[in-house]
């Protein structure tokens, strides 16, 4: 499932061609998507097929008897969770946890240092925020994997989707964020 935002032309087969050879993609939700478990139902059949994962994952709460939501990042390998959004009174309020996201950027930084016989079989990273999209946050780490040749999977937002293939060069497939893209895009993945 790819998607080609451009009338069908010989740019959008040029573009075509060039994410299904690329071993990343972007998983694009809308703002409006409140069930978001495809992405870690994904990883938890990839991992119970014997797939090495590795990456982040963010889960989302609201405490009992609070209204504030916080954000932890999962660490895909080892289970270990980093709170990376502090509870706003707001939820227009940012409440980045700046320290945590450094926590955060070592799960992905453990991934390229890892030795090349215990390189993971895909990278997912659930995180494309406005850290990334002005360059920053987890942005250098998800480059490299990328330029390492490992397979990525990351989350964006629809209205970032152009930010992200500004950022990648336009290369790497696009996926809708649903179970079926998903398993498509890793078969062709396993299959190269």
């Amino acid at each position: 499932m790819y998607i080609c935002l451009l009338p069908m032309n010989d740019n959008c087969q040029e573009r075509k061609a060039n994410q299904m050879n690329a071993n990343f993609a972007a998983v694009v939700y809308t703002p409006k998507q409140t069930d978001k478990s495809a992405l870690p139902n994904f990883v938890k059949g990839l991992k119970a097929r014997g797939v090495s994962v590795a990456g982040i994952l963010q889960e989302s709460s609201v405490q009992s008897g609070d209204s504030m939501r916080t954000i932890e990042s999962v660490d895909i390998a080892t289970g270990h969770r980093i709170p990376i959004k502090k509870p706003m009174k707001n939820e227009e309020d940012c409440g980045l946890d700046v320290t945590s996201l450094t926590e955060t950027s070592a799960v992905l930084r453990n991934v390229l240092a890892t030795e090349p016989n215990a390189v993971p079989d895909l990278v997912v990273v659930e995180k494309f925020g406005d850290q990334e999209q002005i360059g920053e946050g987890l942005l250098d780490e998800i480059m490299q994997i990328i330029a390492e040749g490992i397979p990525l999977l990351i989350s964006v937002p629809e209205p970032a989707l152009e930010i992200w293939q500004e950022l990648s060069g336009d290369l790497g497939a696009v996926i809708d964020f649903e179970a079926g893209a998903l398993q498509d895009w890793w078969k062709e993945i396993e299959a190269v």
